[in-house]
């Protein structure tokens, strides 16, 4: 009050163009309540769009990841394991791996991904069918 009579301004006009700023704050904050399940919509769209199947049968190929380096990270050092063969694989994703050793343990599905390269004398190449 003290402010509006120092500057000569008048009641009405401040309190109606305030009340009209507020309004405009709330017209923003409803379209951005209103806009955001279309966001989500599209940013879930491109997040699946990017993620290839994994599909891993028994036989192949694959390389670990090495979650110990995730929390040491060293430059040069790679975050895959070297490659280990599928057993078997369960209906929900998780894979029976088994190591040069011949020993056999289970792992998440996300956490391998297929090996292309040689192993041994010969070259063995994972076919990767993209849909």
């Amino acid at each position: 009050m003290w402010a509006l009579k120092k500057l000569n301004l008048e009641w009405d006009v401040a309190t109606s163009l305030r009340v009209s700023h507020l309004n405009e704050l709330d017209e923003f904050r409803y379209h951005a309540y209103t806009s955001s399940p279309l966001y989500k919509e599209k940013m879930k769209y491109l997040h699946d769009k990017y993620i290839g199947n994994k599909e891993c049968k028994e036989g192949d190929l694959v390389l670990l990841f090495n979650l110990r380096l995730q929390m040491f990270p060293k430059k040069l050092k790679s975050k895959w394991f070297c490659p280990f063969e599928v057993v078997s694989v369960t209906p929900f994703g998780a894979l029976d791996l088994k190591n040069n050793n011949d020993k056999v343990f289970r792992v998440n599905g996300h956490r391998v991904k297929n090996y292309l390269g040689k192993f041994g004398d010969s070259y063995v190449v994972a076919v990767i069918h993209l849909t």
